[in-house]
């Protein structure tokens, strides 16, 4: 299948794509995201060049939430050849809206601050747009838990200040820039997550829009299966062995 590159959401480690990479195989490259793991904190721009630095080779770049709005952005700086947007967005238009998210991700950095990383997660996964996550196994779930526990609260909080929504420009005009493959994918139970897929494929010259029943914005840890059968459907390769001897970079 290739080469892949895989960018994660927030608060997690490029580990979360392990499961996702048994199911689909190929050989995949999962760093860190700014400010998470050892990762060092990057502002917008800077984060978004590292992105295109790292999608260098790729045949695919799987991009989910702050993954995914950081390789759309990437798609405008470098080509990329085939591009996988998993509940990501192309930002928010409204100048006004912008800047109150912006201030919104500047209180929840304090709070992360403020509780510490561990405390933070807790409370993070607590919110409805990861219910969805609370029907895998006790197994999964812990082992997500340990992953994400390994983020500091410094790099977090920095990571929201400077790559959140808030921070993001609205890319929805430049969306016709980008002539690669492109796969948008939502769960039909995040509305507003379809609402920005839907925005992103009518921009996209080459998109092929998938939204997959029965999961919400977690669309990687809900389903893996369902989003692995969607992602080489549309490659139009079927899954290869899973050897995990070298999948990893």
């Amino acid at each position: 299948m290739g080469e892949l590159l895989g960018l994660h959401g927030f608060t997690q480690r490029g580990r979360m794509w392990h499961e996702l990479a048994g199911l689909m195989g190929g050989r995949w490259r999962t760093p860190d995201l700014p400010g998470h793991g050892s990762a060092p904190p990057r502002p917008w721009g800077e984060a978004v060049r590292w992105v295109a630095e790292q999608a260098a080779g790729a045949d695919v770049v799987v991009g989910y939430s702050m993954g995914g709005r950081l390789a759309l952005a990437a798609a405008l700086e470098c080509p990329i050849r085939r591009l996988v947007l998993v509940s990501a967005s192309a930002g928010i238009a409204d100048q006004d809206r912008r800047r109150e998210r912006r201030r919104s991700d500047d209180r929840l950095a304090a709070r992360i601050e403020q509780l510490g990383s561990e405390a933070f997660i807790t409370e993070w996964l607590t919110r409805p747009m990861f219910a969805g996550l609370t029907r895998r196994d006790d197994t999964w779930r812990a082992a997500d838990a340990e992953a994400r526990a390994g983020n500091e609260a410094a790099g977090l909080a920095a990571a929201l200040r400077q790559l959140g929504r808030g921070s993001q420009p609205a890319l929805v005009g430049r969306l016709g820039e980008i002539n690669a493959p492109v796969l948008v994918v939502a769960g039909a139970g995040d509305p507003a997550g379809v609402g920005a897929a839907e925005t992103m494929a009518a921009g996209l010259p080459g998109a092929t829009l998938a939204v997959l029943p029965g999961v919400g914005h977690a669309v990687v840890g809900e389903d893996p299966v369902a989003l692995a059968e969607a992602v080489t459907a549309w490659w139009g390769a079927g899954p290869e062995p899973f050897t995990p001897e070298h999948m990893f970079d």
